[in-house]
C-alpha cells in the first residue's frame, strides 16, 4: 500500500482514500547511497538521473560521481568571486578562481550559473564534455575524469572510483 493511501485512509476513512491520486503525494523513503551522507546522496541522485537521461551508463555515472567527490566532496559550492552563484542553493562558499558547483566548473567557461549550481544540469555539462573524448567508453574512470576536468592533480580521481562504482550501482547503473 502506498504511503499516501495509508495517510488518506487514516485521516479520511477508507471510502475517501480511493479518490486521492497517489502519484501527487507519494513519498518514498530513501536511505543514503553507499559511502555518502544525506546531502551528498541528494546530489548523487541528480547525477545518476542525468546519467540515465544522457545514456552514459555506469561508466559515465562513475566518472561524474568520482569527479564530484574529488572536486567538491559532492557538496554544492558557491564562490564569492562569482556573486551570482550565491543566489542559488549551496552548502559552502569557496574562493578558487571562478570555480562553482559540484564539479567546480569555471564560470568563465560554463557561463550558465544556474546550471552550474544544479546537480543534474551540471552533470549534463560534464557529460557533454565527456562525450567529446574519442573512445570515452573504454577509458579508465580516473583517467576519463582527468581528461574532462584537466586538473592540475590528475591522480586524485582514482581514490574515489570504488565509491563511485558503489553509488552508481545502488542508483541502478
Amino acid at each position: 500500500m502506498k504511503f499516501s493511501t495509508v495517510i488518506a485512509t487514516l485521516s479520511l476513512g477508507a471510502a475517501s482514500a480511493v479518490a486521492l491520486p497517489t502519484e501527487a503525494v507519494e513519498v518514498e523513503a530513501r536511505a543514503n547511497l553507499p559511502g555518502l551522507d544525506a546531502t551528498q546522496s541528494k546530489y548523487a541522485t541528480g547525477i545518476i538521473a542525468q546519467s540515465k537521461k544522457d545514456g552514459v551508463g555506469a561508466h559515465g555515472c562513475q566518472a561524474a560521481i568520482a569527479t564530484a567527490l574529488t572536486e567538491s566532496s559532492l557538496i554544492m559550492y558557491a564562490n564569492k568571486g562569482v556573486p551570482a552563484s550565491l543566489n542559488y542553493p549551496h552548502d559552502r562558499v569557496g574562493s578558487d578562481h571562478d570555480s562553482i558547483g559540484l564539479f567546480q566548473q569555471r564560470a568563465s567557461i560554463y557561463k550558465n550559473i544556474k546550471c552550474d549550481m544544479d546537480a543534474a544540469c551540471s552533470a549534463g555539462q560534464f557529460f557533454t564534455e565527456m562525450k567529446r573524448i574519442k573512445g570515452w567508453q573504454n577509458i579508465a574512470v580516473g583517467t576519463l575524469c582527468q581528461k574532462v576536468q584537466r586538473s592540475a592533480y590528475p591522480d586524485r580521481y582514482n581514490k574515489f572510483v570504488p565509491t563511485a562504482q558503489k553509488v552508481c550501482k545502488a542508483g541502478g547503473l
